[in-house]
Protein backbone atom coordinates (compact mmCIF):
# COMPACT_ATOMS: atom_id res chain seq x y z
CA UNK A 1 0.00 0.00 0.00
CA UNK A 2 1.75 3.65 -1.14
CA UNK A 3 1.59 5.80 1.28
CA UNK A 4 -0.47 9.46 -0.14
CA UNK A 5 -0.10 11.52 3.23
CA UNK A 6 -2.38 14.47 3.37
CA UNK A 7 -0.62 17.19 5.10
CA UNK A 8 -2.23 18.20 8.53
CA UNK A 9 -4.50 19.11 9.79
CA UNK A 10 -6.88 16.73 8.87
CA UNK A 11 -10.15 17.26 7.25
CA UNK A 12 -12.20 15.59 10.49
CA UNK A 13 -14.90 16.35 12.23
CA UNK A 14 -13.50 15.80 15.81
CA UNK A 15 -17.04 17.13 17.81
CA UNK A 16 -18.69 13.49 18.28
CA UNK A 17 -20.52 12.32 20.98
CA UNK A 18 -18.65 9.25 21.27
CA UNK A 19 -14.99 11.13 21.12
CA UNK A 20 -16.19 13.48 23.43
CA UNK A 21 -17.47 11.45 25.76
CA UNK A 22 -14.23 9.47 26.27
CA UNK A 23 -12.20 12.88 25.93
CA UNK A 24 -13.55 14.38 29.12
CA UNK A 25 -12.82 11.01 31.28
CA UNK A 26 -9.15 10.94 29.73
CA UNK A 27 -9.08 14.68 30.52
CA UNK A 28 -10.25 14.17 34.13
CA UNK A 29 -8.03 11.21 34.93
CA UNK A 30 -4.55 13.33 33.29
CA UNK A 31 -5.37 15.80 35.34
CA UNK A 32 -5.83 14.10 38.48
CA UNK A 33 -2.53 12.72 37.32
CA UNK A 34 -0.73 15.67 37.23
CA UNK A 35 -2.51 16.78 40.39
CA UNK A 36 -1.41 13.93 42.23
CA UNK A 37 2.43 14.75 41.18
CA UNK A 38 2.30 18.47 41.10
CA UNK A 39 0.51 18.86 44.76
CA UNK A 40 1.88 17.93 47.65
CA UNK A 41 1.81 14.05 47.37
CA UNK A 42 5.39 13.76 46.30
CA UNK A 43 8.29 16.33 47.30
CA UNK A 44 9.90 16.59 44.14
CA UNK A 45 8.37 15.06 40.93
CA UNK A 46 10.95 14.93 39.21
CA UNK A 47 13.90 12.75 41.87
CA UNK A 48 11.27 9.73 40.37
CA UNK A 49 10.51 10.50 37.33
CA UNK A 50 13.96 8.63 35.78
CA UNK A 51 13.50 5.70 37.80
CA UNK A 52 9.48 5.63 36.83
CA UNK A 53 10.36 6.10 33.16
CA UNK A 54 12.00 2.76 33.21
CA UNK A 55 9.00 0.98 33.01
CA UNK A 56 7.22 3.31 30.50
CA UNK A 57 10.79 3.05 28.23
CA UNK A 58 10.73 -0.82 28.92
CA UNK A 59 7.38 -1.47 27.37
CA UNK A 60 7.83 1.16 24.57
CA UNK A 61 11.00 -0.90 23.71
CA UNK A 62 9.05 -3.92 23.62
CA UNK A 63 6.54 -3.25 21.41
CA UNK A 64 9.65 -3.59 19.02
CA UNK A 65 10.45 -6.26 20.26
CA UNK A 66 13.08 -5.18 21.76
CA UNK A 67 12.66 -7.47 24.97
CA UNK A 68 14.03 -6.63 28.86
CA UNK A 69 13.07 -6.03 32.29
CA UNK A 70 12.88 -3.49 34.49
CA UNK A 71 15.21 -4.89 36.66
CA UNK A 72 17.39 -5.54 34.12
CA UNK A 73 16.94 -2.37 33.59
CA UNK A 74 18.32 -0.45 36.45
CA UNK A 75 21.30 -3.55 36.67
CA UNK A 76 22.60 -2.34 33.10
CA UNK A 77 22.48 1.22 34.73
CA UNK A 78 25.08 0.52 37.30
CA UNK A 79 27.83 -0.20 34.53
CA UNK A 80 29.47 3.37 32.32
CA UNK A 81 27.94 3.95 29.25
CA UNK A 82 30.92 2.18 27.17
CA UNK A 83 30.05 -1.22 28.78
CA UNK A 84 26.33 -1.50 28.64
CA UNK A 85 24.87 -4.00 25.93
CA UNK A 86 21.74 -5.78 24.85
CA UNK A 87 19.10 -4.84 25.24
CA UNK A 88 18.56 -2.88 28.88
CA UNK A 89 21.18 -0.62 26.69
CA UNK A 90 18.57 -0.26 24.26
CA UNK A 91 15.66 0.82 26.76
CA UNK A 92 18.22 3.30 28.47
CA UNK A 93 18.66 5.04 25.21
CA UNK A 94 14.97 5.47 25.23
CA UNK A 95 14.85 6.89 28.89
CA UNK A 96 17.50 9.42 28.30
CA UNK A 97 15.99 10.45 25.14
CA UNK A 98 12.36 10.93 27.04
CA UNK A 99 14.71 13.04 29.84
CA UNK A 100 16.05 15.25 26.71
CA UNK A 101 13.26 15.80 24.97
CA UNK A 102 11.84 16.78 28.53
CA UNK A 103 14.54 19.50 29.10
CA UNK A 104 13.90 20.82 25.70
CA UNK A 105 10.36 21.69 25.89
CA UNK A 106 10.89 22.90 29.67
CA UNK A 107 13.52 25.26 28.31
CA UNK A 108 12.43 26.45 24.77
CA UNK A 109 8.36 25.48 24.88
CA UNK A 110 9.10 23.99 20.97
CA UNK A 111 9.16 20.62 19.79
CA UNK A 112 10.88 21.29 16.30
CA UNK A 113 11.86 18.81 13.77
CA UNK A 114 16.07 19.51 14.82
CA UNK A 115 14.78 18.76 18.10
CA UNK A 116 12.95 15.26 16.95
CA UNK A 117 16.14 14.44 15.07
CA UNK A 118 18.13 14.92 18.38
CA UNK A 119 15.96 12.78 20.13
CA UNK A 120 15.92 9.75 17.69
CA UNK A 121 20.08 10.19 17.95
CA UNK A 122 20.26 9.02 21.52
CA UNK A 123 17.35 6.55 20.74
CA UNK A 124 19.31 4.97 17.90
CA UNK A 125 22.96 6.21 17.80
CA UNK A 126 24.32 4.20 15.23
CA UNK A 127 20.88 4.69 12.85
CA UNK A 128 20.87 8.26 13.54
CA UNK A 129 20.06 10.98 11.37
CA UNK A 130 16.11 11.75 8.77
CA UNK A 131 17.20 8.45 6.12
CA UNK A 132 17.67 9.07 2.65
CA UNK A 133 17.15 5.05 1.77
CA UNK A 134 13.49 4.11 0.57
CA UNK A 135 11.79 1.95 3.55
CA UNK A 136 9.22 -0.58 3.47
CA UNK A 137 6.94 -2.01 6.33
CA UNK A 138 6.20 -5.49 5.90
CA UNK A 139 4.09 -7.96 7.74
CA UNK A 140 6.47 -10.08 9.98
CA UNK A 141 4.71 -13.30 9.13
CA UNK A 142 4.39 -13.04 5.05
CA UNK A 143 6.86 -11.22 4.19
CA UNK A 144 3.86 -8.80 2.09
CA UNK A 145 4.61 -5.24 1.57
CA UNK A 146 1.54 -3.88 4.12
CA UNK A 147 2.93 -0.05 4.24
CA UNK A 148 5.02 2.28 1.96
CA UNK A 149 5.95 5.44 3.61
CA UNK A 150 7.28 8.50 1.63
CA UNK A 151 10.81 8.74 0.13
CA UNK A 152 13.65 11.46 -0.43
CA UNK A 153 15.01 13.67 2.39
CA UNK A 154 13.22 16.54 1.02
CA UNK A 155 9.71 15.27 1.18
CA UNK A 156 10.41 13.88 4.21
CA UNK A 157 11.43 17.21 5.47
CA UNK A 158 8.65 18.93 3.88
CA UNK A 159 6.07 16.80 5.93
CA UNK A 160 8.02 17.20 8.82
CA UNK A 161 8.04 20.77 8.71
CA UNK A 162 3.90 20.76 8.02
CA UNK A 163 4.19 18.49 11.02
CA UNK A 164 5.98 21.28 13.72
CA UNK A 165 3.68 23.99 11.94
CA UNK A 166 0.51 21.70 12.96
CA UNK A 167 2.34 20.92 16.60
CA UNK A 168 2.48 25.05 17.44
CA UNK A 169 -0.34 25.71 16.04
CA UNK A 170 -1.93 28.30 18.19
CA UNK A 171 -5.27 28.94 16.26
CA UNK A 172 -5.99 25.47 16.30
CA UNK A 173 -8.69 24.91 19.24
CA UNK A 174 -8.68 21.10 18.84
CA UNK A 175 -8.10 19.44 22.23
CA UNK A 176 -4.84 18.42 23.17
CA UNK A 177 -5.07 15.20 23.55
CA UNK A 178 -6.76 14.71 20.18
CA UNK A 179 -4.54 16.31 18.60
CA UNK A 180 -1.50 13.87 19.80
CA UNK A 181 -3.01 11.07 18.78
CA UNK A 182 -3.24 12.46 15.34
CA UNK A 183 0.72 13.59 15.60
CA UNK A 184 1.92 10.57 16.60
CA UNK A 185 -0.20 8.83 13.78
CA UNK A 186 1.17 11.65 11.04
CA UNK A 187 5.01 10.79 12.55
CA UNK A 188 4.55 7.12 12.49
CA UNK A 189 3.25 7.49 8.39
CA UNK A 190 6.30 10.01 7.81
CA UNK A 191 8.68 7.02 9.45
CA UNK A 192 11.89 9.99 8.18
CA UNK A 193 14.16 7.38 10.24
CA UNK A 194 15.85 3.77 9.52
CA UNK A 195 15.07 2.79 13.33
CA UNK A 196 13.72 4.14 16.06
CA UNK A 197 10.61 5.42 14.39
CA UNK A 198 8.11 3.92 16.82
CA UNK A 199 9.62 4.84 20.05
CA UNK A 200 10.85 8.21 19.05
CA UNK A 201 7.01 8.49 18.11
CA UNK A 202 5.78 7.73 21.19
CA UNK A 203 8.29 10.21 22.98
CA UNK A 204 7.22 12.98 21.16
CA UNK A 205 3.28 12.67 22.43
CA UNK A 206 4.35 12.85 25.97
CA UNK A 207 6.09 15.60 25.32
CA UNK A 208 3.44 17.47 23.53
CA UNK A 209 1.62 17.05 26.56
CA UNK A 210 4.27 18.61 28.86
CA UNK A 211 4.22 21.59 25.98
CA UNK A 212 0.55 22.00 26.17
CA UNK A 213 0.78 22.34 29.66
CA UNK A 214 -1.53 19.31 30.45
CA UNK A 215 1.01 17.56 32.30
CA UNK A 216 3.86 19.31 34.00
CA UNK A 217 6.30 16.30 33.88
CA UNK A 218 6.28 13.21 31.69
CA UNK A 219 4.70 10.94 34.08
CA UNK A 220 2.22 9.31 31.95
CA UNK A 221 3.24 5.98 30.52
CA UNK A 222 1.27 5.06 27.26
CA UNK A 223 3.28 2.58 26.04
CA UNK A 224 1.78 0.03 28.45
CA UNK A 225 -1.47 0.36 27.42
CA UNK A 226 0.25 -0.11 23.55
CA UNK A 227 2.28 -3.04 24.80
CA UNK A 228 -0.59 -5.14 25.71
CA UNK A 229 -3.15 -3.98 23.14
CA UNK A 230 -0.42 -3.93 20.35
CA UNK A 231 -2.32 -5.68 17.25
CA UNK A 232 -5.03 -2.59 17.60
CA UNK A 233 -2.42 -0.08 17.79
CA UNK A 234 -0.95 -1.14 14.38
CA UNK A 235 -4.19 -2.33 13.17
CA UNK A 236 -5.43 1.44 13.97
CA UNK A 237 -2.28 3.14 12.48
CA UNK A 238 -3.22 1.36 9.31
CA UNK A 239 -6.57 1.89 8.76
CA UNK A 240 -6.46 5.46 9.71
CA UNK A 241 -4.05 5.75 6.48
CA UNK A 242 -6.24 4.14 4.42
CA UNK A 243 -9.50 5.65 5.33
CA UNK A 244 -8.73 9.38 6.75
CA UNK A 245 -10.93 8.34 9.69
CA UNK A 246 -9.38 8.87 13.40
CA UNK A 247 -12.42 8.23 15.40
CA UNK A 248 -11.06 4.42 16.17
CA UNK A 249 -7.65 5.82 16.46
CA UNK A 250 -8.70 8.61 19.44
CA UNK A 251 -11.06 5.95 20.83
CA UNK A 252 -8.05 3.72 21.76
CA UNK A 253 -5.86 6.63 22.65
CA UNK A 254 -8.36 8.19 24.56
CA UNK A 255 -9.09 5.17 26.53
CA UNK A 256 -5.19 4.31 27.32
CA UNK A 257 -4.67 7.99 28.69
CA UNK A 258 -7.50 6.97 31.04
CA UNK A 259 -6.12 3.69 31.82
CA UNK A 260 -2.63 4.38 32.34
CA UNK A 261 -3.44 7.75 34.33
CA UNK A 262 -5.50 6.24 36.80
CA UNK A 263 -2.52 3.14 36.82
CA UNK A 264 -0.33 5.81 37.53
CA UNK A 265 -2.18 7.62 40.28
CA UNK A 266 -2.42 4.44 42.18
CA UNK A 267 1.28 4.24 42.08
CA UNK A 268 2.52 7.29 42.97
CA UNK A 269 0.24 7.45 46.14
CA UNK A 270 1.64 3.92 47.04
CA UNK A 271 5.02 5.27 46.87
CA UNK A 272 4.25 8.17 48.23
CA UNK A 273 3.21 5.41 51.28
CA UNK A 274 5.73 3.95 51.21
CA UNK A 275 8.56 7.17 51.36
CA UNK A 276 6.52 8.58 54.43
CA UNK A 277 7.13 5.15 56.10
CA UNK A 278 10.42 5.02 55.51
CA UNK A 279 10.99 8.53 56.85
CA UNK A 280 9.33 7.32 60.39
CA UNK A 281 11.92 3.89 60.52
CA UNK A 282 15.21 5.73 59.52
CA UNK A 283 17.24 4.91 62.89
CA UNK A 284 18.29 8.78 64.60
CA UNK A 285 21.90 7.76 64.23
CA UNK A 286 22.04 8.49 60.92
CA UNK A 287 22.61 12.40 60.61
CA UNK A 288 20.87 13.62 57.56
CA UNK A 289 17.41 14.64 57.47
CA UNK A 290 14.78 12.15 57.06
CA UNK A 291 13.43 13.59 54.01
CA UNK A 292 16.49 14.25 52.07
CA UNK A 293 17.30 10.53 52.94
CA UNK A 294 14.40 9.12 51.77
CA UNK A 295 14.92 11.40 48.06
CA UNK A 296 18.10 9.90 47.56
CA UNK A 297 17.14 6.42 48.09
CA UNK A 298 13.64 6.60 46.24
CA UNK A 299 15.84 9.17 43.18
CA UNK A 300 17.87 5.30 42.33
CA UNK A 301 16.69 2.41 42.70
CA UNK A 302 19.66 0.31 43.19
CA UNK A 303 21.62 1.82 45.26
CA UNK A 304 25.27 1.77 45.58
CA UNK A 305 27.77 3.44 48.36
CA UNK A 306 29.14 5.56 45.42
CA UNK A 307 26.17 7.27 44.87
CA UNK A 308 24.87 7.64 48.28
CA UNK A 309 28.64 9.20 48.74
CA UNK A 310 28.40 11.53 45.96
CA UNK A 311 24.57 12.49 46.49
CA UNK A 312 25.30 13.88 49.74
CA UNK A 313 28.69 15.10 49.14
CA UNK A 314 30.44 12.93 51.66
CA UNK A 315 33.74 13.31 52.42
CA UNK A 316 34.47 9.61 53.61
CA UNK A 317 33.00 6.41 51.77
CA UNK A 318 32.80 4.85 55.20
CA UNK A 319 29.84 7.37 56.17
CA UNK A 320 27.91 6.39 53.27
CA UNK A 321 28.58 2.66 53.87
CA UNK A 322 27.47 2.91 57.42
CA UNK A 323 23.87 4.99 56.54
CA UNK A 324 23.21 1.76 54.03
CA UNK A 325 24.45 -0.90 56.67
CA UNK A 326 22.21 0.76 58.98
CA UNK A 327 19.33 1.34 56.65
CA UNK A 328 19.57 -2.38 56.24
CA UNK A 329 19.62 -3.35 59.57
CA UNK A 330 16.45 -1.39 59.95
CA UNK A 331 14.63 -3.67 57.60
CA UNK A 332 14.31 -0.23 54.93
CA UNK A 333 16.88 -1.46 52.40
CA UNK A 334 18.27 -4.95 51.44
CA UNK A 335 21.62 -5.72 50.24
CA UNK A 336 22.81 -8.05 47.56
CA UNK A 337 25.74 -8.68 45.15
CA UNK A 338 25.51 -8.37 41.51
CA UNK A 339 28.48 -8.36 39.58
CA UNK A 340 31.05 -6.85 40.83
CA UNK A 341 28.85 -4.01 42.64
CA UNK A 342 26.94 -4.36 46.11
CA UNK A 343 23.61 -2.96 45.67
CA UNK A 344 21.20 -1.82 47.94
CA UNK A 345 17.13 -0.98 47.45
CA UNK A 346 13.88 -1.16 48.85
CA UNK A 347 12.13 -4.64 47.52
CA UNK A 348 8.59 -2.51 47.57
CA UNK A 349 9.52 0.30 45.95
CA UNK A 350 11.38 -1.94 43.01
CA UNK A 351 7.37 -3.65 43.00
CA UNK A 352 6.29 -0.66 42.24
CA UNK A 353 8.70 0.64 39.37
CA UNK A 354 7.96 -3.15 37.83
Amino acid sequence: MKNNIVKLPPSFNFDQVAILKQLNTANMALAKLNATARFGLLPDPLLLIAPLLARESVASSGIENINTTVEQVFQMELLPEKKRTGAAKEVLHYRDAMLEGFKIVQKKELLTTNDIVKLQKIVEPTKSGIRKLPVSIKNEKTGEIVFQPPNGEKVLRDLLQNLENYIHDAKDETDALLKMAVIHHQFECIHPFLDGNGRVGRIIMILYLVLTKRIDYPILFLSGYIEKNKGEYYRLLRTTSETGDYTELLLYFLQGIEEQANDGIERLEKIQKLMATFRKKVPDSIKVQHQELAECVFSRPLLTIEYVESYFDLKARQTASKYLRELTEAGLLEEEKIGKYKVFYSRPFLKLLS
